[in-house]
């Protein structure tokens, strides 16, 4: 097990080797997982990556390809021949193999899938048939399984003989048609009679995972069983794997990396992928926000004979703009991490709304003292400390409103909020803001 500091380490001597025109990695590198390769690849610019993947012996290469990111791994799918990705699949795991075939033109994935066994053409397949947010296209078919006909000796004298896969507290029972039957724990098996036969002392536990239910839910229900691993079965009960406590972490970190680097709206994006890739797809963000400007612009034009004659205006308008999409943005986040983790549904929706207004409230009146008794000593304006004043508070109070609908609305339609929450966010407080500020000005000023 290599440690955070450990892997920065290697990983910065690594790239310093590389870029110095070496090939190189440390001793501590033969202890790397596929997920500590994963990170020193994602790490190097793309046309060093080549170098130290050819050093890699060939067994590796599928696990680390695997871990990457998807951006990344095309990236790196992208200058292997075919041939290389070839001998990949012809030494990948199924589930490695899925994760790869999923990111493949379709149709040198299909002369890949072609080019297997039966049975790995048939498990594949399988796999395939699964959305890429249900648990069979993932099962993790390295299960130890027991005939419902063994007796106790005959299987500890297989258990002699052979290695169990990790994460294994357990065996599963099943009938000669692969219909999961139950389960034996380890130490119930050691303490049982080895002439019994093993569907005697097999206990049908509850806690069965359904090939077509929800990967995050899967992983909720591992975690929350006390066990290291769960069966999982398709619609008709047969068993089709199983799915551990650590594929249920893996699933869980990437999931909370993806919502981090979609509040960022580059997604997954590989560091060092194209330079006109990534400007293509910031491009569309960046059009967007600027139609947002737009309508901010266009507001402030309704006033712009109020700017004009009151100069000062000009220069408190940003205050007022800043200050509503700081309220939100904490509103937003705060929101987004409840959607995220499932502690924000509609039963608690209202409470949190009621919250986060009465903080926006307490905190506007707050700042808002504070900037109009600025304002008034600067420009020597009374009234116009008040207008500002009451036009941050309205601001804040509208930018926590909208910090929460934003989200909820947005995870209603299908669509990512940490994606697109911020820059409506944007827009909505900066045109009250203005609206608001400029508004009670020409009422009052002019």
């Amino acid at each position: 097990m290599v440690s955070y500091e450990q892997r920065e380490s290697a990983f910065l001597w690594i790239l310093d080797q590389l870029q110095s025109g070496e090939v190189a990695v440390p001793l501590v590198a033969r202890d790397f997982s596929a997920e500590d390769w994963a990170f020193v690849f994602e790490g190097i610019p793309s046309d060093l990556r080549m170098d130290l993947w050819d050093t890699l012996a060939d067994e590796r290469k599928a696990p680390i390809l695997a871990a990457m990111r998807d951006d990344s791994r095309n990236q790196l799918l992208g200058r292997l021949p075919t041939e290389d990705i070839e001998l990949l699949a012809n030494t990948s795991s199924t589930e490695d193999l899925v994760e790869i075939i999923d990111v493949l033109p379709r149709k040198l994935a299909a002369g890949l899938i072609k080019k297997l066994s039966p049975q790995g053409r048939d498990v594949i397949g399988a796999a395939l048939t699964y959305d890429e947010d249900q648990l069979g296209r993932y099962v993790n078919y390295d299960v130890y399984t027991v005939d419902r006909s063994d007796t106790i000796g005959d299987i500890l004298d297989d258990l002699r003989a052979q290695e169990l896969p990790d994460y294994t507290d357990s065996f599963l029972v099943v009938d000669e048609s692969q219909h999961y039957l139950g389960q034996v724990d380890i130490n119930q098996l050691l303490s049982a009679d080895e002439d019994a036969k093993v569907i005697e002392i097999a206990e049908y536990v509850e806690q069965v995972l359904n090939a077509d239910m929800d990967l995050l839910d899967a992983s909720d229900a591992v975690k929350g069983s006390g066990r290291s691993m769960l069966p999982v079965i398709n619609k008709d009960g047969r068993l089709l794997g199983r799915f551990s406590i650590k594929d249920a972490l893996d699933v869980f970190q990437e999931y909370y990396d993806a919502q981090v680097s979609h509040m960022g709206k580059v997604s997954d994006e590989d560091l060092f992928a194209p330079v006109f890739t990534s400007a293509r797809r910031r491009a569309v963000w960046l059009g967007i926000n600027l139609l947002t400007a737009f309508a901010a612009s266009a507001v402030i034009g309704v006033f712009d004979q109020v700017v004009a004659q009151v100069v000062a205006l000009a220069v408190l308008m940003p205050i007022v703009a800043s200050m509503g999409g700081i309220t939100g943005s904490q509103t937003l986040t705060l929101t987004i991490r409840g959607l995220a983790t499932g502690q924000l549904a509609q039963s608690n929706l209202r409470a949190l709304g009621n919250k986060e207004v009465l903080v926006a409230f307490f905190n506007g009146v707050l700042w808002a003292i504070v900037v109009s008794v600025i304002a008034s000593i600067w420009f020597d304006n009374p009234l116009l400390s008040i207008i500002i004043a009451f036009a941050l508070v309205i601001n804040m109070l509208v930018a926590a409103f909208a910090g929460i609908g934003i989200p909820v609305l947005l995870d209603r339609m299908g669509i990512d909020p940490a994606l697109a929450g911020s820059v409506i966010l944007t827009t909505v407080t900066d045109v009250v803001g203005f609206f608001v500020f400029l508004g009670a000005a020409a009422l009052f000023l002019v």
